[in-house]
């Protein structure tokens, strides 16, 4: 169990940079490195058990570019006896113009909001053409449904995000709930997108009007849902590392990366069997299916491949905005491919009519 400091003790707090920081961690003598320390001051410990120490501030400013800035605590003068103690701090960090934001996320609340206006539109379109479609069919089919479900998620993600920033913007804190429920929506949106697609793939609608025929792919798909949220609230739970830039970064965006990988071969297979099983139309509508799907599929896998490539500073809007670019790209396109009358349409059971003698699908697998 540790043990509380002795009254009036003092520490040293040390300052690193991003570009020292690597070989300041493989150094074996503690004490000697801060000798690459960009600047050290003394902590004042409180004078009576359990009150807080007199504040420190201070600033540090670098113009080549933006850095990480690595923060450690010592005891190189030997103030206290061999154990091991624990030590409560605070520390609030703010730009020289006072905002709460690093410099990675110093446009994040514009571009978030512009996303939220952009999400609104489309919700809103949305909407509007399944209701046209309704009129002019009778009926709104499965896959509809589950696209407005993904369409809802991800504005509802998106809302609880804006959310967080603008409090984040006020207090450096924000709202740890509402960033978790934002995190947990938005993977459930890929997910089930990611689903759709597979199920597409196998057949369903283009060889088979009812989803029981997929088989096993709503239990292995909630699944893979259940993974994703489980790794999200996980991630959340951790304590903050030196190593870490992005939710992304460590085991659990490798785990990510595979998941993404397994659901792309599933999709692939499916679609590949789907296409033999069919004509020509089939074949050629399929190949495009397949080629549009996978953009979709690799852009989480590419989108991490490429941060990694960048500075740390730069990898979480670059995975971010890449993702957001792909989910809301694929939004347009899965809505233009179920509600206008093109290929799929015409391929596919959302063409069958509901009223009696009412057509079929030119190449509509009768069951």
């Amino acid at each position: 169990v540790p043990g509380s400091l002795p009254l009036g003790t003092s520490l040293q707090l040390e300052v690193y940079i991003d570009e020292d920081w690597p070989h300041v961690e493989t150094m074996t003598e503690v004490c000697r490195k801060k000798e690459r320390s960009r600047r050290t001051r003394d902590i004042a410990i409180g004078s009576e058990a359990g009150e807080w120490g007199p504040p420190a501030k201070g600033s540090i400013a670098q113009n080549v570019r933006p850095h990480v800035w690595y923060f450690a605590i010592s005891d190189c003068r030997g103030t206290l006896k061999n154990g091991t103690y624990g030590l409560d701090f605070e520390i609030e960090f703010k730009q020289d113009g006072g905002s709460h934001f690093s410099v990675e996320l110093q446009w994040a609340t514009s571009a978030n909001l512009l996303t939220l206006l952009g999400c609104s539109a489309f919700l809103w379109s949305f909407c509007r053409r399944s209701r046209s479609f309704l009129q002019r069919t009778g009926s709104l089919h499965p896959v509809i449904w589950s696209l407005g479900g993904v369409v809802i998620l991800q504005y509802l993600a998106q809302c609880l995000h804006t959310g967080h920033l603008a409090i984040y913007r006020s207090d450096g804190q924000g709202s740890r709930g509402m960033e978790l429920l934002s995190e947990v929506l938005f993977v459930l949106c890929q997910v089930i997108q990611s689903s759709l697609l597979v199920t597409i793939g196998m057949g369903y609608t283009l060889l088979q009007a009812k989803l029981h025929h997929t088989g096993l792919v709503l239990p292995i798909c909630g699944l893979v849902a259940l993974v994703h949220v489980l790794l999200v609230i996980l991630d959340k739970a951790q304590s903050e590392a030196s190593h870490r830039f992005t939710d992304h970064d460590g085991s659990t965006g490798w785990i990510f990366f595979g998941l993404r990988l397994a659901l792309y071969a599933w999709f692939l297979r499916a679609a590949n069997g789907t296409a033999r099983q069919g004509g020509l139309k089939l074949q050629a509508f399929i190949a495009k299916f397949r080629l549009a799907a996978s953009l979709y599929f690799l852009a989480y896998p590419g989108t991490f491949l490429v941060m990694l490539l960048f500075a740390p500073y730069l990898r979480e809007p670059v995975m971010e905005s890449g993702l957001m670019v792909a989910q809301v790209i694929s939004n347009i396109w899965l809505a233009s491919l179920f509600l206008d009358r093109g290929a799929y349409f015409e391929a596919s059971s959302l063409s069958a009519s509901p009223l009696p003698g009412g057509g079929t699908p030119t190449f509509f697998k009768q069951e």
